[in-house]
């Protein structure tokens, strides 16, 4: 679906002709409009302008019920699809959760579900075809999702903080041996799937011939003051599931790589140790 950007002036005149959408009005200010869903008095939802008053860029839910929002979703390059999430937490703090064009957070795909939220702003911007069930339905389900999300990210252990910890770095280091001399290389590819750790390169890559030569490894990745160093063996899988699986986890991997081809290879973390250190604490070991 195509979003048509308009400026902020024109959803005020959509909604002042739209007896429904008045009805739920609480703000329309020079550069915001905000709306009360669940008819509370309170605002749920608010679509606010660039700083020139012009296209709508921002998107913000209150997830408390108190009239404060604390979920808000930033389209930074004005291209109709929402490139950052962030949450502002009890102290009054913006904390990004997810960034970049796909919109990914763990397990929940914002790119798929922040599509349902987009019809919301053509609502307001085109021809009002969206119900307000279907845009509360979203508030209600998937942003909630979101901070049961990151609530299980902050009391994972073992196996799960493991995988949490590599996804949300992004790029880890993996060191493999080369005959007597060792090799380093940035990697990205993380996947967790019935309690093993998961990693995916290709068969024509010298890494995968090291591996297969010998197949101890050791990760290494930085991440807020805290380094992970996981280290053990490395075992291909071939599975077309798990392969499936890794591509659709991580998209942009599919302009090199396919399930149904001879060169993807999926590689399992065996006999491993995890351990979590920082100059401030006491390290952490985690048995994979």
């Amino acid at each position: 679906m195509e979003i048509k950007k308009v400026s902020i002036g024109e959803a005020k005149k959509r909604i002042k002709n739209d007896p429904e959408l008045s009805k739920l009005l609480v703000k329309s200010g020079w550069r915001e409009i905000a709306l009360d869903l669940n008819g509370d008095g309170k605002a749920d939802v608010a679509f606010s302008s660039d700083s020139m008053g012009r296209k709508i860029d921002t998107i913000a839910f209150d997830l408390s019920g108190n009239g404060g929002y604390n979920l808000y979703l930033h389209d930074m390059d004005g291209n109709g699809i929402p490139d950052t999430v962030c949450l502002i937490d009890d102290n009054y703090e913006e904390k990004v959760i997810a960034f970049g064009g796909e919109v990914e957070l763990g397990f929940i795909n914002l790119g798929v579900k922040v599509a349902n939220l987009l019809v919301a702003e053509e609502h307001l911007n085109k021809d009002l075809g969206i119900s307000i069930a279907d845009l509360a339905a979203y508030f209600n389900l998937h942003a909630q999702a979101i901070l049961l999300e990151l609530e299980k990210r902050e009391n994972a252990t073992g196996i799960e903080k493991v995988y949490y910890f590599l996804n949300d770095a992004q790029t880890y280091y993996l060191a493999t041996i080369d005959g007597d001399k060792p090799r380093v290389r940035p990697f990205g590819t993380i996947l967790l799937d019935n309690g093993k750790l998961y990693i995916q390169t290709g068969k024509v890559k010298d890494v995968s011939k090291q591996i297969a030569a010998n197949p101890n490894f050791e990760i290494c990745a930085f991440m807020e003051g805290t380094w992970l160093r996981v280290s053990g063996k490395l075992v291909e899988e071939d599975n077309r599931e798990l392969k499936v699986k890794m591509l659709e986890k991580m998209p942009s991997l599919k302009a090199m790589y396919s399930a149904d081809d001879d060169n993807t290879q999926i590689l399992a973390i065996t006999e491993a140790t995890a351990t979590f250190a920082s100059f401030t604490g006491e390290p952490e070991v985690i048995t994979l």
